[in-house]
């Protein structure tokens, strides 16, 4: 299966996320801030986002709105945030079920925000990141 890992990241703590969760697929992860990422050919489509007042940035947005309909394709969404339930995770589940994508599973951590989480992700979030990176190795086999 052909997976491919799209973020967004402000301060470099979702980019560490990606990277652990692109590593374990032995895919590429893509930051839409430096590249527009090629989905073509993909069949899990992975995109994270810190959490930005519930928001997601405008640059992620953008991809999202620019995807196009799908009715076979696959995706899981991750977010770091400050708190923990960061509703950044049902925004992008939103928006890509709005492009026809099945979201078949979604993670979350802390990242640190201002005088918040300074020391995350820790590697037990890294770990738990390659956890669900693997978890949805198994659900592509499915």
């Amino acid at each position: 299966m052909k997976f491919l890992v799209v973020y967004f990241s402000r301060g470099g703590k979702t980019r560490k996320v990606a990277e652990a969760i692109a590593k374990q697929l032995e895919c590429e992860a893509v930051d839409v801030e430096k590249e527009a990422p090629d989905v073509a050919g993909v069949e899990l489509l992975i995109v994270g986002s810190s959490e930005y007042l519930g928001k997601l940035h405008k640059t992620l947005q953008s991809f999202l709105d620019g995807l196009q309909p799908s009715n076979k394709s696959k995706a899981a969404v991750f977010a770091t945030a400050a708190g923990p339930n960061p509703k950044v995770v049902y925004v992008l589940k939103r928006a890509l079920e709005a492009k026809g994508y099945m979201v078949v599973s979604s993670f979350k951590c802390r990242g640190r925000f201002l005088f918040f989480n300074w020391s995350h992700p820790n590697e037990k979030d890294l770990e738990n990141a390659r956890a669900f990176a693997n978890d949805l190795k198994k659900i592509s086999d499915a």
